[in-house]
């Protein structure tokens, strides 16, 4: 009897090993990825670039207290400005399907497009003003570093010495 007993235990072991490593094979190798579509408002994680500048910048609770309004005016600036991009890129994802590429109509989305993300920058820059308004003299020396950095050059190039790089001088002459 206990010979039975252990061959029905290696049995069932099998049967959980096998059930394992389909779920596996299933997993890795078969089952679709999952889409992940962006969701209109960033996930508690992720923060706007206002409030990743506040962070770097080291913000007190008085002036995280005297910015709320801003913070809270860009967040819902900045959302619908997502969405009016969103319905663009759909617009656009549906003209790309038709057999025949409408150029004026893409024309026409591109050009939305780009006025959107240039009100979306002026709107970046004019609340990063608000916030310089609130700021000590080191937090502000801090910012305008921070600032030279993001906007300044190729992202993550420094110089030898950590300085940004210098300015492009006058082209060489042909030889």
């Amino acid at each position: 009897m206990s010979s039975r007993l252990t061959q029905v235990l290696l049995g069932l072991s099998l049967l959980l090993n096998c059930f394992v490593l389909a779920g596996f094979v299933y997993r890795s190798w078969i089952e679709p990825p999952a889409v992940v579509q962006p969701g209109p408002r960033p996930a508690p994680g992720r923060s706007s670039p206002l409030e990743m500048l506040s962070q770097d910048v080291n913000l007190d609770a008085s002036q995280r207290q005297a910015l709320k309004e801003t913070f809270d005016s860009y967040a819902s600036a900045r959302h619908e400005r997502f969405l009016e991009i969103q319905s663009i890129r759909h617009a656009m994802a549906d003209e790309l399907r038709k057999p025949e590429f409408d150029m004026s109509q893409i024309n026409g989305l591109v050009d939305q497009m780009t006025k959107l993300r240039a009100e979306q920058q002026k709107e970046n820059l004019a609340a990063i003003a608000e916030l310089a308004n609130h700021l000590r003299p080191d937090q502000r020396d801090r910012l305008h570093t921070i600032l030279a950095d993001r906007y300044g050059g190729p992202p993550g190039w420094r110089g030898p010495n950590g300085t940004p790089p210098p300015p492009p001088g006058p082209a060489r002459p042909s030889q």
